[in-house]
């Protein structure tokens, strides 16, 4: 849910010249229980209204931290802050209320019907949350909502193993922002290694050269692509004329990548992750590294970040705001996307299309008036040339063995589980198309 939100917002911020930071505080769970859709339309409004306040050249942060834990449930808090143009203390006692803005000329000059906020507030509170806001006029907001959500078994089982496997590992974490760096240390620490932070390029030259000529370098760095003054990609540069190829060097970034890609691999740097980081995320790329016959130069893209150059997507999806959420993500990764809202009506605009003109199908399962299992079979008993080798990707909530065995038998190519993950998604896609 959180790559898929900032997915969406860090185009949208980059476009409007705002600074948009996503960091997690302290150690959370990667798996909760809860109402993910709902959630996400909570955030997704919140951050919209951040972006949308925020002048060229402002500042917004979505934070993310774990309250307390208490036998299979968890208080989760997510705070949206902005350096927009805030709002009177009389308008925040009404800022929920439906239909209401501060004043006519808001309207006029950003649009909107004042609903959101009173949706939202809404929604918080059939889900037994909290929701704050505390702004000043002229300064900026923070809204703040709090949530109880359940924990999965896998929540709280810790991989012992990662531990055994990263524990002799000593590793340099360098970002401008401290959150993010002591959640990354506790990452690592997590896993067994040690860890250390500075918040500069010019300190982790310094703490880098430190440790050589103390006979304890370090064997990993990640650093931050956009820093002030001396960026990753100039922080690799320089550290590289000191390890030479010894130490594994991954920048961490939220944004797109590939434009600067050549670049920093001149520089030195050996893989890309993305921002905020996760713990299994960076547990499957250290085990593709020490997996790897070459950790140091091995050319390895990871499939989350294809791109797509036009392809066409019929997506099939009957709730609207999975349809416009998904039609964003795919779109930002360069392909063309059609949408159907049921699977008959799927079925009519394949059978009308030319010979090759869709390059998948993604397919919910539960939908009204056709079901996409249904649809499917159909598909594949069309007597056209594509029919039987188009990609058919099912999408659903239910993600039991069963289910993906009743995709299968319909004749799709595979499955997708509900909320998407963008990661899954381009990487499936890439498979097949």
């Amino acid at each position: 849910m959180i790559n898929g939100l900032n997915s969406l917002v860090y185009p949208q911020a980059e476009a409007k010249r705002i600074d948009f930071n996503s960091v997690i505080e302290g150690l959370t769970e990667e798996t909760y229980i809860g109402d993910s859709l709902r959630l996400r339309q909570i955030l997704l409004n919140i951050l919209s209204n951040a972006l949308k306040f925020t002048p060229a050249g402002g500042r917004v942060q979505f934070s993310i931290k774990q309250l307390s834990r208490v036998d299979q449930e968890t208080w989760l808090k997510f705070t949206v802050s902005d350096t927009g143009i805030g709002m009177s203390k009389n308008f925040q006692n009404r800022l929920f209320d439906a239909f209401e803005q501060e004043n006519p000329n808001i309207s006029l000059k950003y649009g909107g019907t004042g609903l959101g906020l009173a949706i939202c507030k809404n929604l918080v509170n059939l889900m037994g949350g909290i929701i704050n806001v505390h702004s000043i006029e002229g300064v900026g907001s923070e809204f703040s909502v709090e949530v109880k959500l359940g924990l999965t078994e896998k929540s709280y089982q810790r991989k012992l193993l990662d531990q055994v496997k990263f524990q002799n590992l000593k590793t340099l974490i360098i970002d401008d922002d401290v959150v993010t760096c002591e959640h990354a240390s506790l990452i690592m620490q997590d896993l067994g290694m040690e860890a250390e932070y500075v918040t500069s390029g010019p300190l982790a030259v310094a703490e880098v050269r430190s440790g050589i000529e103390a006979g304890q370098p370090y064997d990993i760095v990640l650093v931050d692509l956009k820093m002030p003054d001396m960026d990753g990609i100039e922080t690799t540069r320089a550290l590289r004329r000191l390890v030479g190829a010894n130490t594994l060097i991954i920048v961490m970034t939220a944004y797109e990548w590939q434009s600067v890609e050549e670049e920093a691999r001149r520089a030195g740097v050996d893989f890309f992750i993305a921002k905020p980081l996760f713990r299994s995320e960076l547990v499957q790329l250290f085990e593709k590294i020490t997996n790897s016959a070459d950790i140091g130069r091995e050319q390895v893209i990871a499939k989350r970040d294809a791109q797509f150059t036009g392809e066409r997507i019929l997506l099939v999806e009957d709730n609207d705001l999975n349809l416009e959420v998904a039609t964003s993500l795919l779109e930002m990764r360069g392909l063309a996307v059609e949408s159907a809202v049921n699977g008959l009506q799927a079925l009519e605009k394949f059978g009308a299309a030319p010979i090759g003109y869709y390059d998948a199908i993604l397919m919910d399962i539960r939908m009204p008036v056709m079901d996409g299992l249904e649809a499917t079979r159909n598909i594949r008993l069309f007597d056209k040339a594509d029919a039987k080798t188009i990609p058919i990707i099912a999408m659903t909530a239910n993600a039991f063995d069963e289910d993906v065995e009743k995709s299968k038998s319909a004749g799709m190519n595979a499955h997708l589980a509900k909320p998407i993950d963008p990661q899954r998604l381009f990487a499936v896609l890439q498979e097949f198309i």
